[in-house]
């Protein structure tokens, strides 16, 4: 037997020994692993759903939702993994939001590998020694009405959905929002689809700086069209059916002018929510249409408007409002504001829908 024929097998015999304890060593630790997994899942789900009782899991559209129950069984919240490219690894995020997906209760980065020191700031920052997870910390209670946004060296606007951005990491930074923003807009399009929960759906259109809309932020699906001046704009599902229309209107507040996008179905028979995109009211008074400080949800004025019955008109009562019977309640301290938004709506709606149903789109 020649010396290189005796190397070959000594080789062959190391080769397969190897892949036998690596895959002895596999077996062992695979369930270890995935074990330790699941705890670290379920010990964050714990953690972005505060208040739950009880969270179960449930697969939509090949995508799986956390949701979580409190004790009368009503839903409290819903979380969803996401996961997208950052500056150099994947990132994989646990997001966890309100029950009608308008503000996001907490975040929770489970997996990242970006630049020490840098992007790995979006998990742990080790130079702010007094609040190390303050990145990952913007996103508690935060508004995600239109979207999450950010801003650098400047002071973010919880209720406009904005964050700050780690300087020297903009990029990991601006991961973490796009991942987010693009499983919320596909997760809210899941859930309105098939389930009954209370996801209103409107064109994720931006204002430009006049608070106008400017016809290039039309998000794919959607198109604006014109009637007798009126703009309308038109979202359609794969079918080319009309899934909602949009208009924008405008009324003077206590002390500025407000300005809305509200959302409506094809009959405006209901409308699916309301965005506020200008308005300068008095500061922790009438600015609470937007983020209300006073309370536990402070996005709860806004929330009345979705899956609003809109057949009738709106109407403001003083006890708990019905979302059937078109009802909703004004902020205390802040009636002037609140029933601004109300009265310019009311009248908005009957023209628009008036001047839809003469012509309507098809």
């Amino acid at each position: 037997m020649t010396k290189s024929y005796r190397l070959i097998i000594v080789l062959t015999v190391t080769a397969i020994l190897s892949g036998l304890l690596l895959s002895l060593l596999n077996l062992h630790t695979s369930p270890l692993i995935e074990a330790y997994q699941n705890k670290v899942l379920n010990e964050a789900l714990s953690s972005v759903l505060p208040g739950s009782d009880k969270i179960n899991d449930r697969i939509i559209e090949n995508k799986r939702f956390y949701f979580g129950y409190d004790k009368q069984g009503n839903i409290t919240g819903i979380a969803f993994l996401t996961e997208g490219n950052g500056f150099q690894s994947k990132l994989r995020i646990l997001v966890g939001t309100d029950s009608e997906m308008t503000r996001i209760t907490k975040i929770r980065i489970l997996e990242q590998k970006e630049t020490p020191g840098l992007g790995t700031k979006i998990d742990t920052d080790p130079s702010n020694k007094a609040n190390p997870q303050w990145f990952s910390k913007q996103f508690e209670d935060l508004n995600i009405g239109d979207k999450v946004s950010y801003v650098k060296n400047q002071t973010p606007d919880k209720s406009a959905g904005q964050i700050m951005a780690i300087t020297g990491a903009t990029i990991s930074s601006k991961a973490v929002v796009d991942i987010i923003n693009s499983a919320l807009i596909e997760n809210k399009r899941i859930l309105s689809k098939n389930t009954d929960l209370n996801i209103g759906q409107c064109p994720d259109i931006e204002s430009d700086n006049g608070g106008g809309i400017n016809p290039e932020n039309l998000p794919e699906g959607a198109e604006s069209v014109s009637i007798e001046g009126k703009t309308y704009y038109i979202s359609r599902n794969d079918a080319g059916e009309i899934t909602n229309v949009a208009f924008v209107t405008s009324g003077e507040g206590f002390q500025s002018k407000i300005k809305v996008m509200a959302c409506m179905s094809p009959d405006f028979k209901k409308m699916l929510n309301l965005k506020i995109l200008e308005q300068n009211e008095t500061q922790g008074w009438g600015s609470r249409l937007l983020n209300d400080t006073k309370s536990t949800d402070p996005q709860w004025f806004l929330k009345q408007f979705n899956n609003l019955n809109t057949d009738g008109i709106i109407k403001t009562v003083a006890t708990t409002p019905n979302k059937l019977n078109g009802e909703v309640a004004v902020i205390s301290e802040a009636t002037v504001s609140s029933e601004a938004v109300i009265n310019m709506l009311n009248e908005s709606i009957q023209e628009y829908r008036d001047t839809y149903q003469n012509r309507k789109v098809n």
